[in-house]
């Protein structure tokens, strides 16, 4: 009987133990899944970008900050350097214009007219340094004109 009364006990503490431990498990979960719908949502809040009038509109808050501004490649801007060398360009929102100067591998579609993001420093009165180049792919549902 004694080998009866001493196995309750032990079986008692270790259904403990296990519940702990789904406990520890469950939260360290909530907790990964919390973090990631934090950092989705953060992503989110920064795809946001301004446009070339509000981006000078706002020169002397965002001196020397990151900035993500859009617009259009103003046609025949896009001055190609050679082999490593940065690519310069204007961007505009039709009523204010933006330099950019961009080293890095240029997407595909990008072209005079072709909208775009750029991410980079930014410094009143100098070409944006851009790290970031973004374009926009034009949609294939689109009409032709006519149709």
């Amino acid at each position: 009987m004694s080998g009866t009364a001493l196995a309750q006990p032990v079986e008692k503490s270790r259904r403990r133990w296990f519940d702990l431990r789904l406990l520890v498990a469950a939260l360290a979960i909530a907790g990964a899944v919390g973090y990631l719908m934090y950092t989705g949502l953060q992503s989110t809040a920064a795809s946001y970008f301004v446009t070339v009038s509000e981006l000078q509109q706002r020169a002397a808050e965002v001196e020397g900050k990151r900035v993500r501004v859009g617009g259009d490649v103003v046609p025949g801007s896009i001055r190609m350097g050679g082999p490593g060398e940065p690519i310069h360009f204007e961007i505009t929102d039709g009523t204010s214009r933006l330099a950019v100067v961009y080293e890095g591998v240029l997407p595909d579609i990008f072209a005079d007219g072709r909208h775009v993001i750029v991410e980079g420093t930014f410094r009143s009165s100098q070409p944006i340094h851009a790290d970031t180049l973004l374009t926009q792919c034009p949609s294939r549902f689109e009409s032709t004109p006519g149709q």
